[in-house]
């Protein structure tokens, strides 16, 4: 097999050694200007540091893993992808302190992942949608990947498109006192594409499903602020109730409290 070449990209202060492949050509260009996801790196800059852990789910290529793996003290990982499972491998050995999980978050031991516009794409999903090749995955539980990171302070970024609003249980989890924040991505469109009935109550079955979902935690405090949203009833309103398509947006969860240092032994890291 022939080797994956790598090249070198700047974007949000950090160098970073990516897959050189023709069909990311145009993203990479958007990325190194600074457009891709801005608020995200602005989450991570902000939350990272040399004392956290960092847990990215649905890392995709590596574009934010590999960079919070500069401010991180250690990165895992979750992506069940094949084609992304083998851009991520071929770029571990440059990232000491980046740990791959080739599974899908989900309380099930196995379940079915679907490309939508083909593997390797950003919008593979869970969720029974599109019509595009599928193929069985391993499952990792919260409580299982939470066990893997170890000691705190925890930050956990969740990108699965609309996974989410499935598994909302298994996310609170994460309302834990060695976690510092979490971002979520929420994808309502893609949930709304799940549910049968008039479109009506489908809109509205994805409203009420992102609503719950902004009121997920307890200990986390959701951010005043809801993606380019500067609330969340705006964000409910114009970004989805009102929308001809609803929009998705990243919710931020940030601990009240100061994360425990150590709230697992540390014989629960992982190879120990």
């Amino acid at each position: 097999m022939t080797a994956m070449k790598h090249f070198d990209i700047t974007y949000h202060g950090e160098t970073v050694t990516l897959a050189d492949l023709p069909e990311y050509r145009k993203f990479y260009a958007k990325l190194a200007s600074g457009q891709w996801e801005p608020r995200t790196f602005r989450a991570l800059s902000d939350h990272l540091g040399p004392d956290v852990t960092y847990i990215d789910i649905g890392g995709w290529i590596g574009v934010t893993p590999f960079w919070a793996s500069k401010r991180a003290k250690r990165v895992l990982v979750v992506e069940p992808d094949p084609k992304c499972r083998e851009i991520l491998n071929s770029l571990l050995p440059l990232y000491p302190n980046v740990t791959l999980l080739e599974s899908a978050l989900s309380p099930e031991d196995c379940i079915k992942l679907n490309a939508v516009e083909g593997f390797g794409s950003s919008e593979t999903s869970a969720l029974a949608i599109g019509d595009g090749a599928s193929v069985e995955v391993q499952g990792c539980s919260m409580k299982k990947l939470l066990k893997t990171a170890g000691p705190g302070p925890l930050f956990v970024k969740i990108d699965i498109e609309g996974y989410e609003y499935v598994i909302a249980r298994e996310l609170k989890a994460l309302d834990a006192p060695q976690v510092k924040g979490v971002q979520l991505a929420v994808h309502p469109a893609l949930y709304e594409k799940t549910q049968t009935g008039p479109a009506l109550f489908r809109r509205g079955k994805a409203l009420l499903a992102t609503f719950r979902l902004a009121r997920l935690f307890e200990r986390l405090e959701r951010q005043t602020t809801v993606g380019k949203y500067p609330s969340l009833v705006t964000y409910l309103s114009q970004g989805i109730a009102l929308a001809p398509t609803p929009r998705g947006a990243d919710i931020l969860f940030l601990n009240r409290a100061t994360p425990l240092q150590s709230s697992v032994p540390d014989h629960t890291l992982s190879g120990q």
